[in-house]
């Protein structure tokens, strides 16, 4: 099997966080989605069904309230009121995020290498969601331009009432810092 060469960020890395794999990295509250940011987060992306915006429509349509675009869980980075930005990583990410990028000092470069979407059930204004991160998966590769390791994390989006409502599965690829030449 590969391994990232001995000695090197990317190989300490991965000794790191390889032993990881399968364990759950964070369970948490996103708090009560509520119509009006499903309806700005709808408008946003150019979803005009009135199901996103107006209750009426919705129940007509058979929810209980307005629902959500069914990519919105996956989009809202930030549930809170946001980062302060002497906290945030050089790419905008927030320090604490749910992808298990390792030490920072190692200085490894980052960059998203694909999304898959579940979409479970739909998501109605007044629900309590939750969000549990799983790490899938660190796998070492050779590639053409070098060693790399692909981290997978799941994503799993539940009700309060433990309803799974969507899953994503969301993977980085990570490489040695630049050389300095």
């Amino acid at each position: 099997m590969f391994t990232p060469e001995p000695g090197t960020p990317l190989a300490e890395y991965y000794d790191q966080t390889q032993s990881r794999t399968g364990a759950v990295l964070s369970r948490r509250s996103l708090g009560t989605l509520d119509a009006v940011s499903i309806g700005r987060y709808a408008l946003t992306i150019g979803a005009a069904d009135p199901v996103h915006y107006d209750a009426a429509a919705a129940r007509s349509a058979g929810y209980a309230d307005v629902v959500a675009p069914p990519n919105m869980l996956a989009a809202i980075v930030e549930w809170g009121i946001g980062t302060p930005e002497a906290q945030l990583q050089p790419d905008g990410t927030p320090l604490s995020g749910d992808t298990p990028l390792g030490d920072g000092d190692l200085g490894l470069r980052v960059m998203g290498a694909g999304e898959e979407m579940e979409l479970v059930s739909p998501v109605t204004a007044g629900t309590e969601v939750m969000l549990e991160t799983t790490l899938e998966a660190v796998t070492p590769k050779q590639t053409r331009v070098g060693d790399c390791v692909f981290v997978t994390t799941l994503h799993t989006f539940t009700s309060a009432q433990g309803a799974v409502l969507n899953r994503n599965r969301r993977t980085v690829v990570l490489r040695n810092p630049l050389q300095e030449s």
